[in-house]
């Protein structure tokens, strides 16, 4: 069964969600009126889902909001009274995973759960390829100051630069990035043909 905690400080809200948490299968970890015990709740218990209302005690909604979802832990949906529309955009500027107005149906809040869940996941997804892409940036740029330096030398073409990094990557069965690592660091000039 998956985790939920609900941050909120409106009773009835508080009752209807724990019951249809169950129908979804969520169980409730933890309830807290307060912004800062939101984020300390978060954090330990490591939740799968957080649903929460606005104007929280202790720290600012829009400020949990923000650090929830900066912090990239688990989808989050906020759940905003009808007199409180006037913080939709902030919400949505925020980030949330999903938005839905109080009162609602089961249907409604266990569609809205599937869609923050499906958010998260693309979300996911899109870091770690953007963290991909990052780290094989860094990686061409080392390989690329390693040819330099071996260019500068005034023995090696840039072709034959790449061929030297490249065969001691084979040789030794090192990363081009360790060999060309080495070779920034001093640690390996390839002998002139």
């Amino acid at each position: 069964m998956k985790r939920a905690i609900l941050v909120s400080g409106k009773a009835p809200l508080n009752l209807e969600i724990k019951a249809m948490l169950p129908l979804v299968s969520y169980q409730l970890l933890a309830t807290t009126d307060n912004g800062m015990e939101a984020l300390r709740f978060a954090h330990r218990f490591e939740p799968d889902l957080i649903i929460m209302g606005w104007n929280l005690r202790g720290l600012n909604s829009s400020e949990v909001l923000q650090n929830l979802v900066g912090q990239h832990l688990c989808p989050t949906i906020v759940v905003l009274a009808q007199e409180e529309q006037h913080v939709l955009n902030e919400v949505i500027m925020a980030d949330a995973h999903n938005v839905i107005f109080y009162p609602w149906r089961a249907l409604e809040m266990a569609a809205a759960i599937q869609l923050a869940e499906h958010r998260f996941t693309r979300e996911s997804e899109s870091l770690q390829k953007i963290q991909h892409l990052e780290e094989d940036l860094k990686t061409r740029k080392i390989i690329f100051q390693a040819m330099l330096s071996l260019i500068q030398l005034g023995r090696y073409s840039e072709q034959a630069a790449y061929t030297a990094l490249r065969t001691q990557a084979m040789t030794t069965r090192k990363s081009m990035r360790a060999v060309a690592q080495d070779v920034i660091k001093g640690f390996w000039i390839p002998e002139p043909d």
